[in-house]
């Protein structure tokens, strides 16, 4: 690299143990721990057909981010089944009697509470009206997040499926660079 000293080759193997040790640190840990950067530690591992000793790790986070959607999945649809009852629930309010409390004073030192029932009118309807809508919509969304969730998770597969087919291609190009260079 210009501007760059060569990597000693009793450093370039101390990077290799390092990419070798169980578990593997990761590519940021072992550049940390010998103060090269992230790409010359995948260098290395590229010379030393290394460059696949973190693919564990990935698989570890694709799991653990699948579990985590899933989990996600499931407490959106079972906030969405909470507001449909709540949507029954103020349906069935909707034109049924309203109880008003009142709190009346009897005399000059005590009070009392007295609720008086009368039909729901258009101020209630309005009001319960506005929370069944809100409800209604934050439903909706809820399944429009759940439908736009998992077109996500089939395009990131397709995304990742190029990732590593570039991946590949690099590492090969990269052997054939080497093996067609000059002989030491």
């Amino acid at each position: 690299m210009p501007g760059h000293p060569p990597l000693p080759q009793e450093t370039r193997d101390r990077i290799a143990d390092a990419i070798r040790r169980d578990p593997t640190p990761t590519q940021r840990a072992i550049a940390a721990e010998f103060g090269v950067s992230v790409s010359t530690v995948y260098r290395v591992a590229a010379d030393y057909d290394l460059a696949d000793s973190w693919e564990d790790r990935r698989e570890q986070t694709e799991a653990a981010t699948a579990a985590r959607a899933a989990d996600l999945a499931k407490r959106r649809t079972e906030l969405q089944s909470g507001l449909l009852d709540d949507i029954a629930i103020l349906r069935k309010k909707l034109f049924g009697d309203v109880v008003h409390l009142h709190v009346v004073k009897v005399d000059p030192t005590a009070e009392e509470v007295r609720e008086t029932v009368l039909p729901a009118g258009p101020a209630d309807w309005r009001a319960t009206m506005g929370a069944i809508t809100g409800a209604v919509r934050e439903t909706t969304n809820l399944a429009r997040l759940e439908a736009d969730t998992s077109g996500a998770g089939a395009a990131s597969n397709m995304l990742e499926q190029f990732e590593a087919s570039l991946r590949i291609a690099r590492h090969d190009r990269e052997r054939l660079s080497r093996d067609d260079g000059p002989a030491e």
